[in-house]
């Protein structure tokens, strides 16, 4: 089933602060890693459900699912047409506050 991809104001600003920090740290790169980002959330038109269950049961209960893009998670929940990327953190963040 294709289903439309929304991502969320707050993932739009997540993105928008791993590309200035990713520039920072090697010009040139930002541009490919975000875009390498967003491949990864397109496919989840068509892979809704490839990402994982989180191990926290808060966030297993909430219906998140997540999918990793080398150190960052893509949080995203599937719905009857939608999938909404609601945060895209690094892996190291104590995350479940933030969602």
């Amino acid at each position: 089933m294709t289903r439309t991809v929304r991502i969320l104001r707050r993932a739009e600003r997540d993105l928008q602060q791993i590309y200035d920090l990713v520039g920072r740290e090697a010009p040139g790169r930002a541009d490919r890693f975000i875009d390498g980002l967003l491949d990864a959330i397109a496919s989840l038109e068509t892979l809704s459900e490839r990402g994982a269950s989180p191990r926290d049961p808060v966030l297993r209960a909430r219906d998140y699912r997540f999918l990793t893009h080398g150190d960052y998670l893509v949080f995203y929940k599937v719905l009857a047409r939608q999938v909404r990327v609601y945060r895209v953190l690094h892996g190291h963040r104590a995350y479940r506050g933030l969602l």
